[in-house]
């Protein structure tokens, strides 16, 4: 397996992720403990252990965007990595993390 530094991991903040995920135009994981995931989760998320993600997501799928998300988008970059390394092609690291997710869900809209 090729390496693949930490620098090349690409970043999407939860405001630009939301229209993706609920257009359903993205995959999206969830490697936080599953007691946490069955509590919440992004609508549609797979839950996946971050270090061996890439056996859980289906290969047909290495040429689709993919989101990865832990619980303040630290973790989560491994899974990218591991993704990335495995031949996934698109694979973003959500900024922020779930943290950030529930925070957009909160943020009051004002007309």
């Amino acid at each position: 397996m090729k390496l693949f530094p930490w620098s090349k991991i690409k970043q999407i903040s939860a405001i630009e992720a939301e229209p993706l995920i609920e257009r359903g135009e993205v995959v999206i994981v969830d490697v936080r403990r599953p007691q946490d995931y069955e509590e919440s989760h992004v609508e549609g998320a797979i839950l996946a252990d971050k270090n061996t993600v890439h056996e859980t997501i289906d290969p047909n799928l290495k040429d689709e965007t993919v989101i990865c998300y832990c619980y303040l988008g630290v973790s989560s970059r491994t899974a990218v990595k591991n993704l990335k390394t495995a031949g996934f092609t698109n694979v973003l690291n959500l900024k922020g993390g779930y943290t950030a997710w529930k925070h957009l869900e909160k943020t009051p809209t004002f007309f």
